[in-house]
Order: structure tokens, then C-alpha cells, then sequence
């Protein structure tokens, strides 16, 4: 592996979050790539990386699997995003890089884009498998159901996105708040939700699995697994909390298209009704 990283463009230090060198960075990237493979994408197939960043799953890709897909990410790091284009893209011409100036309040609070604006990079269901890592533990609820919204928009049927989160249920409660949790959440932001830092709550966050569940479903997309990670202290073998999302397929959509349709018509007649009897 490291042989393979020598042979690759490397980030500068000073672009890398973790400052980790790089066989580790390498060895991280492979890790995720080989994790995305095992959970369905495939070596030809056409990949969203939300949160590019200085390319560690891109690297990964390149070093590590048999990927020869199209690849296609996206950041709100500018130079980050700028080195990748350099460097990555003339080694593998089908991995394309993007800039969106997504504001956040910990990693871009001066972006221009408000992030319930933000459209992903990619045409409507023209993406087989999406990887979203540690994003979500730094979003706000709002934030997320709008990129569950975009990952309906952009996956085919039956595609995939790969997301890491912090989650929990009333089981798991004691934990989290507790010092086995590497980010105890003892910060309650609403019933559903809570964070580590009280001057700084996107800096580790996590949701009721309940309200989980409910975004995806409201997205129009469902849950196909969640591996519980390492965070709060738990067994496992990820450190955050591993959730696979799908697309249904195009008959279930239609199903579900349809199922909305009549139900929104009991709704109004049912309103219709009351509005009578009231008058």
C-alpha cells in the first residue's frame, strides 16, 4: 500500500484536517474505498463523494480497488477542492471535483450558499452510490433533510448512499452522555437532538434514531442497515455510526407516488367535510 501511495499525488500537509502522513492517509482512504465496494458500489459504476475534501477516498479508490467508474466530488474547502482538480483529476480524468461554498457554522461560516440551497453536482438519477462520511455529525436537522432530498434527487432507483452519523435511543442514552463516549452529548438542542460542545454544537452532533428514520422516510428513500461504531464506547469496528440508505425502485416509488396521491385526496375530502359541518 504504501508503494501505491508513493505513486500518487500526495495533498500538502497543510491542506490535511487530520495531519496524518502519508501511508495513514492512504491506508484511511483505502479503508473507506474497500467499505464502499463492499457495500455496493461497483467498479464501473458512477460515485457522489459529499465532502471531497483533500481526497482521501479518491486516493483510496485509486490505491486500494479496481474502481475505474466515474467518480464525481464535491467540498467546501477551496484549496482543497483546487488541489484535488489539480493533481487528481490529470492521473484519473474521470474523477471530477467541485467547489460549493455551502456556508457551515464550524467549517465555512462565511459560505455564500445557504445550505438549503445547495444542489448537488449531478443530474436527476444519473448517480448509482453516494458516500457521505462524518458530514452529518456536523449538521443541523434542517440541513440534513435537505441533502436527503438531493440524494432522492440524484440517486437512479435502487441506488445507494453510504452515511456515517451519531445516533441514539433511549437504550443507548446513558452512554453518549457518558465519559466512554469520545463526545459525550450531555447539550440538549431539542428532544431529538444533542451535541458535545456547548460553544460549538456542529462540533460533534447526534439524532434520535427515531427522527432518523422519519427524515429518510420523508426524503423518500429507506434504511437498508445501521452498524452501531466505537463513539460512545461500544464494540465495533467503525468509530462513527454506519447507516446505508436507498432509492427505492421505480415500482416502489410509484407505489409510494400513488399512495400519497390517495391520501392527500381522503385528506381533503375529509376537510371538505369538517368545513361543511362547521359552517
Amino acid at each position: 500500500m504504501t508503494s501505491l501511495a508513493i505513486d500518487l499525488p500526495m495533498p500538502p500537509m497543510q491542506l490535511r484536517i487530520m495531519k496524518e502522513d502519508d501511508e495513514a492517509l492512504v491506508r484511511s482512504g483505502t479503508s473507506l474505498a474497500r467499505l464502499m465496494m463492499e457495500r455496493g458500489l461497483k467498479a464501473d459504476g458512477t460515485l457522489l463523494d459529499v465532502g471531497s475534501c483533500y481526497g482521501r477516498l479518491p486516493l483510496g479508490l485509486l490505491a486500494g480497488t479496481d474502481f475505474h467508474g466515474t467518480y464525481v466530488g464535491f467540498d467546501v474547502l477551496r484549496k482543497q477542492v483546487r488541489w484535488c482538480k489539480r493533481s487528481l483529476t490529470p492521473v484519473a480524468p474521470n474523477f471530477r471535483f467541485h467547489h460549493i461554498d455551502v456556508r457551515n457554522d464550524r467549517y465555512n461560516p462565511s459560505g455564500t450558499v445557504d445550505p438549503l440551497e445547495v444542489r448537488f453536482p449531478a443530474k436527476i438519477g444519473s448517480i448509482d452510490t453516494i458516500s457521505l462520511f462524518s458530514i452529518f455529525t456536523h449538521f443541523y436537522r434542517a440541513d440534513i433533510e435537505h441533502y436527503l432530498g438531493e440524494f432522492k434527487r440524484v440517486l437512479k432507483p435502487g441506488g445507494i448512499a453510504v452515511t456515517t452519523w451519531f445516533v441514539y435511543d433511549d437504550a443507548r442514552l446513558p452512554l453518549i452522555q457518558s465519559d466512554a463516549s469520545v463526545y459525550p452529548m450531555i447539550y440538549e438542542l431539542d428532544a431529538h437532538t444533542r451535541y458535545n460542545d456547548p460553544d460549538d454544537p456542529l462540533r460533534a452532533i447526534a439524532f434520535e434514531e427515531s427522527l432518523v428514520r422519519s427524515m429518510v422516510e420523508a426524503a423518500g428513500l429507506e434504511i437498508v442497515t445501521i452498524d452501531r461504531g466505537t463513539w460512545c464506547g461500544e464494540p465495533g469496528t467503525i468509530f462513527q455510526d454506519l447507516i446505508i440508505l436507498r432509492r427505492p425502485g421505480a415500482l416502489k416509488d410509484r407505489v409510494r407516488a400513488r399512495l400519497g396521491h390517495v391520501k392527500r385526496r381522503v385528506q381533503r375530502t375529509v376537510e371538505a367535510r369538517r368545513a361543511r359541518r362547521s359552517s
